[in-house]
């Protein structure tokens, strides 16, 4: 954004000081929390939300906020999904360990009251927080590279890439701290699903995003 808009200034927020040194002169970040009081005063033009899935413990409050915080005439974009992998060929089914631990994942979020599932809710909350203009896009997002659109195969690719990276990081804590498993029953599960991801065909998983 920092570079295709110079005369803008973009700032960027997160928990965590994990950004890159090298950005532009109008781009900075800082480690913050967004769901804490918006200080310095200033107001956006735009506002960009994306990913943060199980992250926030009060939606409504958070969108209220960014309303608040836009100028007159200011826009947010949201992108967000939803947790519950599913198939349109019934090729994924409750026998499939995959199944099993994102079901898992998103029963012991929402039981701490972080919602894995945001995205189908985004609409209601943005119309409920009083913006106007309001547009809704579902995408589907396969998991692997099997469908035969072009497209959708590298997005399933790159989707199943980092599903895999981020495999061991998205279930440690919730099974181990809020499910109560062993660390080495989860590494368990997780060779498991590892294999069912890897093989091909297996099944034609998905998500919504």
């Amino acid at each position: 954004m920092g570079d295709v808009f110079e005369n803008a200034e973009v700032t960027g927020i997160d928990l965590s000081a994990i950004q890159p040194d090298w950005v532009g002169p109008n781009v900075k970040f800082v480690v913050d929390d967004v769901e804490s009081q918006w200080v310095g005063g200033k107001k956006y033009d735009y506002i960009f939300c994306r990913c943060m899935a199980a992250c926030v413990a009060d939606w409504p409050k958070l969108i209220r906020t960014i309303y608040d915080n836009l100028n007159p005439g200011g826009w947010v974009e949201f992108q967000d999904c939803d947790f519950n992998y599913y198939s349109d060929d019934g090729t994924l089914t409750e026998e499939h360990q995959f199944k099993q631990w994102s079901k898992s994942l998103v029963s012991a979020l929402e039981s701490i009251r972080r919602d894995p599932c945001p995205g189908p809710k985004l609409k209601g909350w943005v119309n409920d927080a009083g913006f106007q203009e309001i547009s809704h896009k579902r995408i589907k997002v396969p998991v692997g590279p099997w469908p035969r659109d072009k497209w959708f195969s590298d997005l399933g690719a790159m989707n199943l890439t980092q599903l895999l990276n981020g495999l061991e990081g998205f279930s440690m804590r919730v099974f181990c701290g809020i499910l109560g498993q062993t660390e080495s029953e989860v590494q368990a599960l997780l060779d498991v699903v590892r294999k069912e991801l890897r093989t091909r065909h297996l099944f034609h998983a998905q998500l919504d995003l």
